[in-house]
C-alpha cells in the first residue's frame, strides 16, 4: 500500500511539473522602433525593459491580446525617451495548469532624439530643387 501511494505521488508530482512550465520565443531584433535616419540622438538614457500580457484559458480563449506597441510604451515611460534603439523582442508563455499567460518583452536602449525645426527641412528642400535646377 506505501509503495503504492510513493508511486501515484510521483506520477502527481511529475504531472505538476509539467503542466506549470515556462516558454521564451524570440521575435525580433531591430536598430530601433522609429525611424532615426537624418534625427541627431541628443540624449541616451539607458537599457529599458517593458512588457505586455495576456491570459488564455485552456490555450483556447485568449483574454485580450499581448500589444507591442503598448510593450514600447511601457519601456519608454520608465526613464523617457522618444524611440528605443538596439531593440530586443521576445515572447514569454508560462503555463499554469490549465491557464496561461502570454507576455510580449520589448528590450532596448531609449534616447530622446533632436527636436528638428519644421523650417530647417522647408530650407533643405529649397536647397535640393534649386541644385536640380
Amino acid at each position: 500500500m506505501t509503495a503504492y501511494r510513493n508511486v501515484l505521488k510521483s506520477i502527481v508530482m511529475i504531472a505538476a511539473i509539467v503542466q506549470i512550465s515556462c516558454m521564451t520565443t524570440p521575435i525580433t531584433v531591430t536598430a530601433s522602433t522609429t525611424p532615426v535616419q537624418d534625427k541627431k540622438i541628443s540624449a541616451d538614457h539607458g537599457r529599458v525593459q517593458g512588457s505586455h500580457r495576456a491570459w488564455a484559458v485552456l490555450g483556447l480563449w485568449m483574454v485580450g491580446r499581448p500589444d507591442i506597441d503598448k510593450a514600447i510604451q511601457d519601456a519608454l515611460k520608465q526613464k523617457g525617451g522618444d524611440a528605443l534603439i538596439n531593440v530586443t523582442c521576445y515572447e514569454r508563455t508560462s503555463w499554469f495548469f490549465f491557464v496561461s499567460s502570454h507576455q510580449v518583452v520589448v528590450e532596448g536602449n531609449a534616447v530622446s532624439l533632436e527636436k528638428e525645426n519644421p523650417d530647417a527641412g522647408k530650407d533643405k528642400r529649397d536647397e535640393k530643387l534649386k541644385r536640380k535646377k
